[in-house]
């Protein structure tokens, strides 16, 4: 086997495009050639290829701990005379084991090897009576080259911006067989669903459209299982397609032998997630690809208003977070081409640097443009990571499941009027900062991130419940366990995921099993951290809307739930944007809060100089004199959010060294 010597381009603007020659039948040999062209003048049409280059059918929901939906249908056969892969015969725990085997194509007449996707798709999208010209990064950039990798990527935004359409390989097989397009098509009817709900109902009644879903469940939730698999394909979760299709000046799902419209898909998620739909479809449970998909049409939309700035690096880093990519360094590569000019030539495309580098050197310069903002974006990973970088540096391979609280909207002011003060002294920054309180109690049986499929295995100890007055009661008192409580029949998920663990809420909060009037608010205030969110000081219809919520995750019947659901919706609402995936604690005085995943007994709650929000810091043994600390990220913490640390509590500023 020859081994494939390519040309040198002559000019940074120069790229390569694959013709690929015609052939009428499904399982002929793959043969081509790449031709040189330039993107500044006399460009010929052409199509990019947006891919995987591993296995398109390992669910990237599954890394992240959501589970994948398990789907069993007959797939659609195909039609007559059309060729296909050999069929699925190997099953393993019901489950069908698909062949990832690659091939190769003939170039030049040089035989190249190519990955199963590649191998895959180019059979699927190659024309039977002409030849396509197909912009493939695996086959249009030099690998070895590592200087010509640098050019190519630093070209991205422009090659798939000048293409004439972008084809999206999502993979030969469902989990029935290969995809079809009676099964596409079965899928986008839920667009003309969507539209005959949205005529009947109008756009700002939300109560109808929901019910009007959920009414529809029954009659379509084979297409919903059909989208939700759709889109836990491994594709949604990569983080270059974000760009891909951005630039795209057109866009097609490719799915075995079917096709459809990118913007017909990309409307129905959107739809999905500008109503939040969830209830018995599970949609954010699920459907975890729809930050994606919200992502790309929001940059699409800047994209089209020439006036509108592009976002900054930073921004752009954090909403791409949960995608992911084969090397650590192309989190930061692979979202270039959406950023705004000056951020993109502040970063060089160099393979030859260490991603650990790469992500501290732009910690440094967030810090010197914007002061510790930066900061909330750090936060410790349960898994350990190949990139080894301060913990004042966010790790952007990392997930970060939470939403900082600056990020969130949350206003707030815990160090006060006073400005942030720190240095970088090679990894360690020293910040000014004060220290408050440390963490006694963690709450750890909350699913992070939220699975959202409800369970009732309970410890022995978790049993409490809320005092019917604001005297002192006995938390114990009157308390049902959580296996012989009735709970409502029409309780919806969010209801039912957090019945099972809000009782160890209760443990955490009132040690003592006993409730005052003083400890009973600071918890309903904590348990939506003060705030609506308008950012208004929450205000008694809070206190009561949190006295039937803890009634429903407790497991107990409320005598009218629609009433509940409507009055309560102001509190529910603050308390999945402001502690959706953190973690509740207790300090050792007493003072309740949310923080991140990882917050563990013995952390610090700190207030540093200019910051907005407390943080969690962890402390370390320090090679030198005195305590280190690793971030472990923002919190709310009671007590301390309009910077009483500042002030009232008679704290000493010291030096923070964070390393």
């Amino acid at each position: 086997m020859s081994t494939y010597q390519y040309q040198p381009l002559k000019s940074p603007s120069d790229t390569r495009v694959l013709r690929l020659k015609p052939a009428s039948r499904y399982n002929d040999e793959l043969v081509g050639d790449l031709l040189h062209i330039s993107l500044d003048s006399n460009t010929p049409g052409y199509e990019a290829l947006s891919y995987v280059w591993n296995n398109s059918s390992n669910t990237w929901t599954s890394t992240y701990n959501w589970s994948p939906p398990k789907i069993k249908f007959a797939f659609y056969p195909p039609k007559e005379g059309e060729e296909a892969p050999d069929p699925i015969d190997l099953y393993e725990n019901d489950e069908p084991i698909i062949s990832a085997v690659g091939g190769h194509i003939v170039c030049d007449g040089h035989t190249i090897d190519i990955g199963s996707e590649l191998f895959d798709a180019l059979r699927r999208v190659r024309l039977p009576h002409q030849q396509r010209l197909l912009w493939i990064d695996a086959l249009c950039i030099n690998q070895q080259n590592i200087s010509e990798r640098n050019s190519q990527v630093q070209n991205m935004r422009e090659i798939y911006s000048r293409a004439d359409h972008v084809l999206i390989w999502v993979g030969e097989h469902f989990s029935g067989g290969p995809a079809s397009q009676a099964l596409l098509d079965f899928i986008t009817e839920l667009e003309l669903l969507i539209t005959n709900i949205m005529e009947t109902y109008g756009p700002r009644n939300r109560k109808g459209i929901e019910s009007a879903l959920i009414e529809a469940y029954t009659a379509h939730y084979i297409r919903w299982n059909f989208l939700r698999e759709l889109l836990s394909r491994a594709w949604f979760g990569r983080v270059w397609v974000l760009q891909e299709v951005v630039n795209a000046k057109k866009a097609t799902i490719h799915a075995g032998s079917a096709k459809c419209d990118w913007d017909t898909i990309a409307a129905i998620t959107r739809w999905l997630s500008i109503y939040d739909i969830n209830g018995p479809l599970n949609i954010r449970g699920t459907i975890c690809s729809l930050g994606t998909v919200d992502l790309i049409w929001k940059l699409s939309r800047l994209r089209e208003d020439s006036r509108r700035p592009l976002p900054r690096l930073i921004d752009i880093l954090a909403e791409s977070r949960l995608c992911m990519s084969t090397y650590a360094i192309d989190k930061v590569y692979g979202v270039l081409g959406l950023v705004c000019k000056e951020d993109a030539e502040m970063i060089p495309i160099d393979y030859g640097i260490k991603a650990a580098d790469l992500y501290q050197r732009i910690a440094e310069t967030e810090l010197s443009k914007t002061g510790l903002g930066i900061l909330y974006h750090c936060t410790k990973s349960g898994d350990s990571s190949m990139v080894r970088c301060p913990s004042w540096t966010p790790d952007w391979s990392q997930p970060c499941y939470h939403t900082s609280y600056t990020k969130s909207g949350y206003k707030s002011s815990a160090a006060g009027y006073s400005t942030a003060h720190f240095r970088a002294v090679g990894n360690i920054l020293v910040v000014k900062g004060r220290i408050v309180d440390s963490i006694q109690a963690v709450e750890r049986l909350r699913a992070i991130p939220a699975r959202f499929e409800p369970t009732t295995d309970e410890p022995n100890d978790c049993q409490a419940t809320i005092p019917k007055t604001p005297e002192t009661k006995s938390v114990k008192e009157n308390t049902p366990t959580l296996a012989d409580a009735k709970p409502d029949t029409d309780m919806n998920n969010d209801v039912l995921d957090n019945r099972s663990w809000f009782p160890n809420v209760m443990r955490i909060a009132f040690p003592d099993n006993v409730v005052t009037a003083e400890s009973y608010e600071i918890l309903w205030r904590t348990c939506c951290c003060n705030k609506t969110t308008d950012g208004d000081i929450a205000g008694q219809d809070f206190a009561d809307s949190f006295g039937d919520w803890t009634k429903a995750m407790m497991g107990l019947k409320l005598r009218d739930f629609e009433e509940f659901q409507r009055k309560g919706r102001r509190f529910m609402e603050s308390f999945s944007l402001y502690c959706d995936n953190r973690r509740f604690f207790r300090c050792k005085e007493g003072r309740l809060g949310w923080g991140p995943d990882q917050v563990r007994e013995g952390d610090a709650i700190c207030v540093l100089n200019g910051a907005e929000a407390p943080f969690v810091l962890r402390p370390v043994e320090g090679e030198g004199e005195g305590v280190q600390f690793e971030v472990v990220g923002d919190a709310y913490v009671s007590g301390i959010m309009d910077g009483e640390a500042m002030v009232d509590l008679g704290l000493v500023e010291t030096d923070i060294m964070l390393v």
